[in-house]
């Protein structure tokens, strides 16, 4: 390596590091003041101004002008200056495609130009908004570019309510939208005669959709993937497959997608002998244009701006220093979407090939330097680099990917070479059969038919690879500390680093106890009792060091799933209180996750209740799973380790078929580290008297409605805390029940105003913990 300082060889890199690290800082500061980090960009500029014959100095006073550049950025497109929420009369354009939610009930759309309209007759805009509004089946979808005129309720999307939850607020605002609006009372839209998008790239898109079904019939899901990078077709089977597999990041378009592109392109560019000069041209115009076809997504944006970076140092005849390279897309992007940097696509997408030139580099330069690899064949060369940089990739992307999916794929490092090949075969052929289509169908159509046997031959191995057992074991979750030492490791091997032999060694063994250590520690040995926050639904996990039990799933299991999973948990005991979809609609979330239940505890008689719609549909795939159930009833223990459980309620055999399910509620005392605590679930309050028994900690029946919780009854108990897992948008559901406790000297959490409530037990003390207000 060059002994100069690496600052002074490639100073893009360290000033983009800067900006991603102010853009992270201002994601924490809550508070945050625009005018402190342009106050600090404004003297960190002039430093560097007047420190211009001092290059260290310069450096570091250009280091904190993006740093405070990254800050100011980034908070404001995290913390944006927000309309008040209410009723508001909503005019705005449809812009893209609307869908509809799964069940088909809920409409979602993205609202352009929003003009928002109060009673008083005060009007604010928003330039981009997220709409959902309930409607019937058979109700039009509005359609891009029709002007929509309706009332509806604005809000401001939730950040994060649960420990590695979904951030519904991050998430909109990447797309772009500080705001949802929800609700369609007196919609209109015009012009109500419109059948076809407005937009030509939306109608051009449809139709080489159309195009694509018509030339591969079945198989054209995967085209469409493939090149329009339209995955709502694809089969939710076919997509595990890939995920089980390990390449689930062929079917994304990315850089794999456009560099495939560019290389088919630049090869029929070849053929005709054209100039460098129109070559680069002509692609750069193919990918502006194939931006605009996808609609600028991030990640084809991403790859055809590093992809014209590469080009253009190629034509200036001028040796391109990757690392320098990958930092100005970096920098570029981040500058115009900051937020970005939190996205997984983005991670992925500079991290695979952050690894290539780091890494890989390395790697090659060990083959190479083996005597026995400069005696194969170059095909056997080849092949042994493409798994070079294949680890290297993947080594590099391992943090991200295990904190997302919590799996390591063990077979995708074995056949991504090969699965890559394919999908630029399969890629680059329905390219050319798709444009020979518009010249002769007919022959387009014979020539699609071996790509559609490929497409299915492809699909077949996937799924056969996707069965093996050891194909992608499980992964916990890396803390900051573990993916410091991962990273710090990747740095130590890379040849970016002038440390001698001796430090360097002692330097990876420190980073190699950061990275093992955690796992061995009693991390998880605290005994703590979490409340998700689930909204009007309801569910909680009592974790004692490495046993598990998960009351209740709330209505949709995502947030409870990826909380187990990043802990490596196993569910040792699922307790169903009652069957109504609220309690254990997230069940089918956790059986899809790969989350393991060892067994299924129900009250007595809880499948004999009369109002259970539907319950048959969600317990059955648990019970094809093999998980055994088991029934409770007064008298019963659940005993481990600090945790004892005693159920109260319902009586074996004391309710009659037919009642609600709400009666047969499975009530449970649980002593946890010399603390009482009292689950109730949706227990009605004529049942209490039989059921209750005060406790210092209670989780309120049936989310704080006033029917269930009577003053009579909570002045009898009185709780020195009391849990509601309730959402924040019916306040006076629960109105009477915490002012009986405040009058009581109880402390009152709702889910929906703190997130998720977690109690600490250790030495004797409780230490409550709110998800929503950082400490």
């Amino acid at each position: 390596m060059n002994p100069r300082a690496f600052y002074a060889q490639r100073p893009l890199v360290c000033l983009a590091g800067s900006l991603a690290l102010g853009i992270a800082l201002a994601r924490l500061w809550a508070g945050f003041m625009a005018w402190l980090p342009a106050l600090g960009l404004a003297l960190a500029l002039f430093s560097a101004g007047l420190l211009f014959g001092m290059p260290r100095a310069r450096a570091l006073s250009l280091l904190l002008a993006f740093l405070m550049l990254g800050t100011l950025l980034g908070g404001l497109a995290a913390y944006p200056s927000l309309p008040p929420e209410g009723s508001y009369q909503v005019t705005g354009r449809v812009a893209g495609p609307s869908a509809r939610s799964e069940d088909g009930r809920r409409i979602k759309a993205v609202l352009l130009d929003v003009t928002l309209t109060r009673e008083d007759g005060d009007r604010l805009r928003v330039r981009r908004a997220y709409w959902t509004y309930y409607a019937e089946e058979e109700a039009p979808l509005p359609l891009d570019g029709q002007h929509a005129s309706f009332t509806a309720r604005l809000y401001h999307p939730s950040p994060q309510v649960n420990p590695h939850g979904f951030d519904f607020r991050e998430y909109l605002l990447q797309q772009g939208m500080a705001v949802g609006l929800s609700g369609a009372d007196s919609l209109a839209l015009s012009p109500q005669g419109q059948l076809t998008p407005a937009s030509p790239w939306l109608r051009m898109r449809d139709a080489l959709s159309r195009r694509l079904d018509l030339l591969f019939g079945a198989r054209a899901p995967l085209f469409k993937a493939l090149l329009l990078g339209q995955r709502d077709e694809l089969d939710e089977g076919l997509q595990q497959n890939f995920r089980l597999a390990g390449i689930a990041h062929v079917l994304a378009v990315s850089g794999l997608h456009v560099g495939f592109l560019v290389l088919a392109l630049r090869g029929l560019l070849g053929l005709l002998r054209l100039p460098p000069r129109v070559t680069f041209v002509v692609v750069l115009l193919f990918l502006l244009l194939y931006c605009r076809l996808l609609d600028f997504s991030p990640s084809v944006l991403r790859a055809s701006l590093l992809a014209v970076l590469l080009l253009s140092g190629r034509l200036l005849r001028r040796r391109v220093d990757p690392l320098t390279s990958l930092a100005a897309a970096f920098v570029l992007i981040l500058l115009a979407r900051p937020l970005d940097l939190f996205n997984l696509g983005f991670q992925l997408s500079f991290l695979a090939v952050l690894g290539i030139i780091t890494l890989g580099d390395r790697f090659m330069a060990a083959m190479n330097s083996w005597r026995p690899y400069r005696r194969l064949p170059r095909w056997l060369q080849a092949l042994l680099q493409a798994y070079a940089i294949t680890l290297a990739a993947s080594l590099m992307t391992l943090v991200p990917l295990a904190n997302a999916f919590h799996r390591v794929s063990l077979l995708g490092l074995i056949i991504s070479p090969l699965a890559i090949a394919l999908i630029g075969l399969l890629l680059q052929g329905g390219l050319a059969v798709l444009a020979l289509s518009w010249l002769s169908l007919p022959l387009a159509g014979l020539l699609a038919r071996p790509l559609s046997s490929l497409a299915a031959l492809y699909t077949q191995g996937v799924g056969l690879a996707a069965s093996l057992p050891w194909a992608s074991p499980r992964l916990r979750g890396f803390d900051g500390i573990q993916a410091l030492g991962c990273y710090g490791l990747v740095l130590l091997a890379s040849r970016y680093t002038r440390l001698r032999r001796l430090p360097k060694g002692i330097l990876a063994g420190v980073l190699a106890l950061a990275l093992l250590l955690p796992p061995l520690m009693t991390r998880q040995d605290a005994l703590r009792y979490v409340q998700l926050e689930a909204g009007d639904a309801d569910s909680a996990l009592i974790l004692d060091g490495p046993i598990t039990y998960v009351l209740d799933t709330g209505s949709h299991g995502g947030d409870l799933a990826a909380l187990l999973l990043r802990e490596g948990r196993q569910v040792d005991a699922l307790l169903l209180t009652h069957l109504h979809s609220d309690h254990i609609g997230g069940l089918e979330q956790l059986l899809d996750a790969g989350v393991v239940i060892k067994q299924i505890l129900l009250p007595h008689g809880a499948i004999t209740a009369g109002d259970l719609d539907g319950v048959d549909g969600l317990l059955a795939p648990a019970r094809l799973a093999g998980i055994p159930f088991m029934e409770l009833g007064r008298g019963d223990q659940l005993v481990s380790g600090r945790v004892r459980a005693q159920v109260l309620w319902p009586y074996h055999g004391a309710l009659y078929p037919g009642l609600p399910a709400n009666s047969g509620s499975l009530v449970i005392y649980w002593q946890l580290e010399g603390f009482g605590l009292l689950t109730t679930g949706d227990l009605p309050a004529p049942y209490a008297p039989y059921a209750l028994q005060p406790a210092q900690v209670m989780k309120l029946s049936h989310h704080g409605a006033k029917a269930d919780n009577p003053a009579a009854l909570l002045e009898l108990l009185r709780p020195q805390l009391a849990l509601i897992p309730a959402s924040s948008r019916q306040p006076q559901r629960q109105q009477a029940a915490r002012a009986t406790l405040h009058g009581l000297g109880a402390t009152t959490l709702v889910t929906g105003q703190t997130g998720a409530i977690t109690l600490d037990f250790a030495d004797g003390q409780a230490r409550v913990r709110q998800h929503l207000k950082k400490e």
